[in-house]
């Protein structure tokens, strides 16, 4: 009986060592199993953040080219825009002084009759003092183009040449002028205007003649007694 329950000490005994072995061997398989997949998952995790960055730094490189590039297009196209606005100025200018510095040859022109030449007759018609004509007298010059039509409206380009035209034959500046009337005269190419320098009651009877592109010439300026369209 005791050599019997010796065996069964053994058996049982050696079944022990046998399960506690497996249980190791369990343990240390569970043990590398968890530690492969901590490592493979953080490895993993790294690339994952790796790739993430450097897709983000690449976005936000290609995002500051690009507003590189909007900035610089856009300052090339304000400094084109500030080229082209100094050369229109630039152009208008030129533009202007030519303009003026024909009005002025031209204003020379009108202004270079020999006055020697002024003919001065006593009046022969009512309320006409004196008769002038001058031979050299010239057209003041137009803007007008085509068929010529005769107006009477206050600040109209056909109106504004006829004070020129009563300016130079008077001698009186336009600024200095009063216009008191301007009028046909018996044709839509001729005209009669009155006129006088302010503050002073000394009226002039001027007649004008429209001559093809080239304006309003004087032909005859009359002294008058009084003023007859004040």
């Amino acid at each position: 009986m005791a050599k019997y329950q010796s065996r069964l000490d053994k058996r049982s005994k050696k079944n022990t060592n046998k399960i506690l072995n497996i249980m190791i061997a369990v343990v240390v398989l569970l043990i590398l199993v968890v530690g492969g997949s901590i490592l493979i998952g953080g490895g993993n995790d790294k690339s994952s953040d790796t790739a993430s960055s450097s897709t983000g730094n690449g976005g936000n490189k290609k995002a500051s080219a690009e507003e590189n590039k909007s900035d610089t297009a856009k300052k090339d196209n304000e400094d084109s825009n500030d080229k082209k606005a100094a050369d229109d100025k630039e152009d208008k200018d030129k533009k202007d002084e030519d303009e003026k510095k024909s009005d002025d040859d031209k204003e020379k022109d009108l202004k270079s009759e020999d006055d020697s030449k002024l003919k001065v007759q006593d009046g022969d018609e009512p309320n006409v003092d004196k008769t002038v004509v001058h031979p050299d007298w010239k057209p003041v010059g137009t803007s007008q183009s085509g068929e010529h039509v005769s107006s009477y409206d206050l600040g109209t380009p056909d109106w504004n040449e006829k004070v020129k035209a009563l300016s130079y034959a008077t001698g009186i500046p336009e600024n200095n002028m009063t216009v008191w009337y301007i009028e046909g005269n018996g044709s839509p190419q001729k005209s009669i205007g009155t006129v006088s320098a302010m503050n002073d009651s000394q009226a002039y009877r001027v007649y004008l003649q429209w001559i093809d592109g080239e304006g309003w010439q004087p032909t005859k300026v009359q002294e008058l007694i009084e003023n007859d369209k004040n």
